[in-house]
């Protein structure tokens, strides 16, 4: 059936219709522009919600930094009939929360290390240390001491000159999750 046979009534009635139709479809949509515009501002508003009580919670807990005096430290010449060469390192925590020591190793096997803070003593560390299962807390503004000894005659006769051997110091420090410290010495016969 097309226009031509409804009457006017009808047509008019159908005009009606379709205009009451487009006008529902139009406040559909405006409803769901609606819906969308809501759940993307909670969605912002949770997620926003999220990161300020994460950033206030890691604010509150504090963090930790680690400091080494001195990075390095150059022993001079070192005789291997003098036997051991040795050298203490402070840890310093100079954070606000406590710092976690979570190894220690050596680059060498001649070198060993041994952490004390609060008159406890870690295990002597060397190159293979990192299956030890140790742990050990400096709280802000307090000092450990890291006691190092190279053994200049371990490499026996080949092994004189310039030599430089690291210590490897993990930490819960964001900014320096590993540290270096270095000692440097001229072996000699």
């Amino acid at each position: 059936m097309d226009n031509q046979e409804l009457t006017k009534k009808e047509q008019y009635l159908l005009k009606k219709q379709k205009k009451l139709e487009e006008r529902n479809k139009s406040a559909r949509d405006e409803k769901n522009k609606s819906r969308i515009k809501l759940i993307l501002m909670g969605l912002i508003f949770v997620g926003t919600s999220y990161v300020l009580a994460n950033n206030f919670s890691q604010n509150n807990q504090g963090t930790p930094k680690i400091e080494i005096a001195p990075l390095k430290y150059d022993a001079g010449v070192a005789s291997m009939a003098d036997g051991l060469v040795e050298t203490t390192f402070e840890i310093k925590n100079t954070g606000n929360s406590d710092l976690k020591i979570t190894e220690i190793k050596t680059s060498c096997m001649c070198t060993t290390a041994v952490f004390e803070v609060d008159g406890r003593s870690s295990p002597e560390f060397g190159m293979h240390s990192a299956q030890l299962p140790w742990s050990q807390k400096i709280a802000p503004g307090q000092t450990g001491y890291l006691d190092v000894a190279f053994d200049p005659a371990y490499h026996g006769p080949n092994g004189t000159g310039d030599i430089t051997r690291i210590i490897y110091i993990s930490s819960n420090d964001p900014q320096n999750r590993k540290i270096e410290a270095k000692l440097m010495v001229n072996v000699i016969p």
